[in-house]
């Protein structure tokens, strides 16, 4: 009997030690206090459907700035075609984007700001990656370009049908073209087939 008592203290004296851990107990403080936040928003908006009560609810301003910028900053990302370049990234930029879109749509304005804002910063630093992995290909293109232009130069000196030096100043031309559209892939294609 005494032994199964002094068990209990024990594991009373553990249990105890182990909540007011300073770690534990803001861990434990955090997910209350965001469960708290969470069943009162979604009780707010609740009451706020319902027709006689509704008047008497208000809900947080609609983080629409935020909303719309982060919008710009999606349809940025597929203009830039991220898929094709960070797929990975951009599958979880997308994801959190529909939770977000999801939450301001059902007007839950507090938890849809908390999450815009982790889609924008996401979103950002995609479009940040995406741009200097854009500028790395014009800078390794434009180095190809202007090796091509040298080569093609010393033989524009030695070519004398005039058709010839026309076909070798339109490739130089469509080679620079395609650097211009950031058409990358098709300019390494017609770069190793030179008219020359």
């Amino acid at each position: 009997m005494r032994n199964s008592w002094f068990k209990k203290i024990v594991i009373l004296f553990m249990a105890f030690f182990l909540l007011s851990s300073c770690k534990n107990l803001e861990i434990l403080k955090s997910s209350f206090y965001e469960f708290k936040e969470k069943a009162s928003e979604r009780i707010k908006v609740s009451l706020s459907r319902i027709p006689f009560i509704k008047k008497h609810i208000t809900l947080p301003p609609a983080p629409e700035k935020l909303y719309t910028e982060t919008k710009n900053l999606i349809n940025q990302l597929k203009a830039y075609k991220a898929e094709d370049i960070f797929k990975d990234e951009y599958e979880r930029v997308l994801n959190a984007w529909e939770k977000a879109k999801e939450l301001y749509q059902n007007k839950y304005y507090k938890s849809a700001e908390k999450e815009l804002k982790k889609v924008n910063s996401m979103a950002k630093k995609l479009l940040e990656n995406i741009k200097a992995y854009r500028e790395t290909l014009k800078t390794s293109a434009l180095k190809k370009y202007k090796k091509m232009e040298k080569i093609a130069q010393r033989v524009l000196k030695n070519v004398k049908s005039e058709k010839k030096r026309l076909e070798i100043k339109l490739y130089l031309w469509k080679l620079k073209n395609l650097i211009e559209m950031e058409e990358y892939d098709e300019f390494e294609r017609e770069f190793q087939n030179p008219p020359f």
